[in-house]
């Protein structure tokens, strides 16, 4: 009789807990409790309806322990959008880095990066304060950033 009901008794737990490895699992610790219990049930209808039963507060008791374990975990957890601990050691580093192959540039090519970029001028004023004219200041700036893409390609994002 028990092995008639394993299968109707898995289905009813797998669609109660949603999902099919914890029904066997709630189904089979059923079995080994009403095994140890042997309830004194004449009628084999009764039987399955105590085992329903069993089934039932089992997946019960599966959901609520999973609500609680999810619920602290969204407690505890960092928001989604929030940046990893690490981050700010990881971009200063990637400054380093960057700022040493600046630093390797050729004089005109770093001068360039430095006034549009860490002056934040534009290429006219950049042009003005390193006496060049502005196609110079262009095509200075396109080698900079061309050799440190190369030289920075290596670097996770």
């Amino acid at each position: 009789m028990l092995e008639q009901q394993w299968m109707p008794l898995v289905r009813l737990a797998a669609l109660l807990a949603g999902d099919a490895d914890a029904a066997r699992d709630i189904v089979q610790d059923c079995y080994e409790a009403v095994w140890r219990l042997q309830p004194n049930v004449g009628d084999p209808e009764h039987f399955v309806a105590y085992l329903r039963k069993a089934v039932l507060n089992r997946s019960r008791s599966r959901l609520r322990r999973l609500r609680t374990v999810r619920r602290f975990l969204a407690q505890s957890r960092p928001p989604a959008d929030a940046p990893p601990a690490d981050r700010s050691l990881l971009v200063a580093e990637l400054h380093r880095e960057l700022l040493a192959h600046v630093d390797r540039l050729p004089a005109r090519q770093r001068e360039v990066i430095v006034l549009r970029y860490y002056s934040g001028l534009s290429e006219e004023q950049t042009a003005a304060a390193a006496g060049v004219s502005p196609g110079t200041v262009k095509s200075s700036t396109h080698r900079a950033i061309a050799t440190l893409r190369r030289k920075m390609k290596d670097v996770p994002e």
